[in-house]
């Protein structure tokens, strides 16, 4: 009788999960097993290159490897998960040859989030991802079609978008890029512990020439701006969101305890319930610490996955389950070469020390090594994509068809709107500049020493 593992999502928990158990199938740890991964993308996308892309250092390519080169072993299903049956063991997966119901004896999810755009009127619509499949890449292609002093707006300040916003400075000098935040100052998550590492990062922005908006949540988006409510509305037509994540919810799971963001609550083996697994963004797995949840990002996520695969392997093999243990390794930013800001085991690292671990520990993680090995040679021989190179994902022209969110946009379609007031002046200087509902320069936080 075949054993039948199931796992749900090509993300980082799915695919490093997989890999174990068609590992442990391949060395003959366990016999009788058939994995099975269900994802709706062919290719497994590789988030930390962000602000790479975004500049054109990495090739958009270089980001996504296709799902059958990570996992050999691993069938592969593709389709969209509608619902999942506990009591008969099954989920339903919408195929474009049809319905399948895959039984499962261990099932693994690892669905992972979205961008929390429901909130928000006219960002599914209006704004721009940089999580979904072909965000990142069509982003690129957009920026690259704009004029000279448009302006460019990213709502949130945590360490995507300040990454994200400095990139996008970077890349259009001539732009002017406004950074929302919904605190009084960005980057509030690493404050007051990474003092110095936050100040840095912010300093780095600034450097780069991005404004700062403090006190401004995102309220509305449309086609030619961006309202902040009484932290005023901001003229433009590229409105990207970093403003968080919201689990994806499979119907049939809902049973299940949640925590307050909607996540699956796991025990400390990431078990949900007897055959039910869970990692990554969709789950509250407890932080080995007993501190909370663990924090959900792609590196917790690979480890759960690393750990999810271990678990149902044991289980197959009819040992026990092991808790998960990992206690955490950092978290960083690459704010352009030789400029990164990171905490490493609780140790701040700025400047070229923080940039090379980060750039290290990303070509480390990436899931195939012919793709970090092109990616590293490439970094070395400058031979990284030229801002003149402005094709779309899977090589379309300028002209295709872009996603926006959940929905599809045509450039052409839309007019580029206004480009404010100081969209070139005071860039690159390195002085903070911070613009509010009137648009008059102010400090975004205490200058240094008081």
């Amino acid at each position: 009788m075949v054993t039948e593992v199931v796992v749900l999502g090509g993300g980082y928990t799915g695919v490093w999960a997989a890999r174990a158990v068609a590992r442990a199938i391949a060395f003959g740890a366990i016999s009788g097993v058939r994995v099975r991964l269900v994802s709706a993308a062919p290719d497994h996308s590789f988030h930390g290159w962000t602000a790479e892309v975004i500049t054109g250092h990495v090739r958009p390519q270089r980001a996504r490897v296709p799902l059958a080169e990570l996992l050999p072993g691993v069938e592969l299903v593709h389709g969209r998960v509608t619902s999942v049956d506990p009591e008969r063991r099954s989920v339903r997966v919408d195929t474009a040859e049809g319905v399948r119901h895959l039984c499962y004896d261990e099932l693994v999810v690892g669905v992972g989030s979205r961008d929390s755009v429901d909130g928000v009127p006219g960002l599914a619509e209006h704004g721009w991802s940089l999580k979904s499949p072909d965000g990142l890449a069509a982003l690129r292609v957009h920026l690259g079609d704009l004029t000279p002093g448009a302006t460019v707006v990213v709502a949130g300040g945590g360490l995507t978008g300040v990454e994200a916003a400095t990139a996008i400075a970077q890349r259009l000098p001539t732009a002017r890029v406004v950074l929302a935040h919904a605190g009084p100052v960005p980057l509030p998550m690493l404050r007051p512990r990474f003092e110095r590492m936050a100040r840095y990062a912010t300093d780095q922005a600034c450097a780069a020439g991005v404004e700062l908006l403090p006190n401004a949540r995102l309220a509305r988006v449309t086609v030619d701006a961006a309202d902040f409510g009484a932290a005023g509305r901001v003229a433009s037509t590229t409105v990207i969101s970093t403003i968080g994540q919201t689990p994806i919810a499979l119907p049939g799971l809902d049973r299940f305890a949640r925590d307050d963001s909607g996540r699956l609550r796991t025990d400390s083996c990431l078990r949900v319930a007897d055959g039910i697994w869970a990692g990554g963004d969709a789950a509250a797995v407890p932080h080995p610490s007993g501190d909370g949840p663990c924090p959900a990002n792609a590196l917790w996520a690979i480890h759960h996955g690393k750990q999810l695969g271990l678990n149902v392997i044991r289980t197959v093999q009819g040992k026990q389950a092991r808790p998960f243990r990992f206690p955490g390794l950092g978290q960083g930013a690459s704010l352009g070469i030789g400029r990164g800001a990171a905490e490493l085991y609780g140790v701040q690292l700025t400047g070229w020390t923080a940039w090379l671990a980060r750039w290290v520990f990303f070509h480390w993680f990436m899931p195939s090594r012919r793709v970090a090995l092109r990616t590293a040679l490439e970094w070395q021989g400058g031979r990284h994509e030229q801002r003149r190179d402005h094709r779309g994902p899977r090589g379309t022209d300028r002209g295709g068809t872009v996603p926006r969110h959940g929905a599809d946009h045509r450039r052409g379609d839309r007019s580029l709107g206004s480009a404010g007031e100081g969209a070139a002046a005071g860039r690159g200087g390195g002085r903070e500049r911070v613009v509010g509902a009137a648009g008059l320069p102010g400090r975004a936080y205490p200058p240094r020493g008081r």
